[in-house]
């Protein structure tokens, strides 16, 4: 899959992009926000969205105030996974991002090289880089544990 991107990419002129690299993020990610998020608005009651067309509202006010409240805890569970699967991702950014474009897992990379690995240095840049993934856990943890459980079990 990289290979066919990689010269897709050189051809639309994405290689070496920030476009192109949040690009490859949401063509990665946005199946797997499906995926989870498919459980959490099958969970929710028919009635609900027929009670809500009676009253009055339109499609797009049933989905904005009724259907995502029902489903916060889903999206942050959703939200989580794919900023942790996105940020860890190592491949995609090494190979379709060159010297101006670099993710941290990617420029965590030149503190190796051919005569010396600087440990010290690579075991910095992997805890500085894990504080965005633990600042955003924490900041959604009142719905991760709701969001990670509630969709998982069919009865």
């Amino acid at each position: 899959m990289i290979i066919p991107l990689s010269l897709i990419y050189r051809q639309l002129g994405l290689y070496d992009t920030y476009f192109g690299i949040i690009w490859v993020y949401q063509l990665v990610t946005l199946p797997l926000l499906i995926w989870v998020l498919r459980s959490y608005f099958e969970d929710i009651s028919p009635d609900i969205e027929q009670a809500a067309m009676i009253d009055g509202y339109p499609w797009y006010r049933i989905f904005l105030q009724v259907l995502l409240p029902l489903v916060r805890p889903g999206l942050a569970a959703a939200a989580l996974l794919a900023f942790v699967f996105a940020w860890n991702n190592f491949i995609f950014p090494l190979v379709l991002g060159a010297s101006h474009v670099q993710t941290v897992t990617v420029s965590a990379l030149g503190y190796i090289s051919s005569a010396q690995a600087f440990f010290n240095r690579m075991a910095a840049a992997a805890v500085i880089s894990s504080f965005p993934q633990i600042l955003l856990a924490l900041s959604i943890q009142r719905y991760l544990i709701r969001g990670l459980s509630f969709g998982a079990v069919k009865g």
